[in-house]
């Protein structure tokens, strides 16, 4: 659900913030135990690429926890940047009985 007046985080900054700087791991480090790439990982934390469900299950792995939070966290952000993006189309609810132009 999406809830008004909270900011939308993107994972990644929870993954950069909580996780890595917290354990006062570098990029490099996590992403060796991650058994990424640098720069995969890199997009993520500077909020350019999505969490994958691949991704969710690494973290889980290293870092314990539940895989399936991090795909929440990745479907929230995503919802809530579409609803911003639909809300600006100024959509309109079908009507059957309502002729189309």
């Amino acid at each position: 659900m999406l809830k008004r007046g909270m900011r939308n985080i993107h994972p990644g900054e929870l993954l950069r913030e909580e996780v890595i700087l917290a354990n006062d791991l570098t990029f490099t480090e996590a992403a060796k135990l991650l058994g990424v790439t640098r720069p995969t990982l890199s997009n993520i934390l500077n909020e350019k690429s999505d969490i994958s469900p691949e991704m969710c299950l690494r973290i889980a792995a290293v870092f314990g926890g539940s895989p399936q939070i991090w795909a929440d966290l990745q479907s929230e952000y995503n919802l809530s940047k579409a609803a911003t993006k639909i809300r600006n189309l100024h959509l309109t609810a079908y009507n059957q009985d309502r002729k189309i132009a």
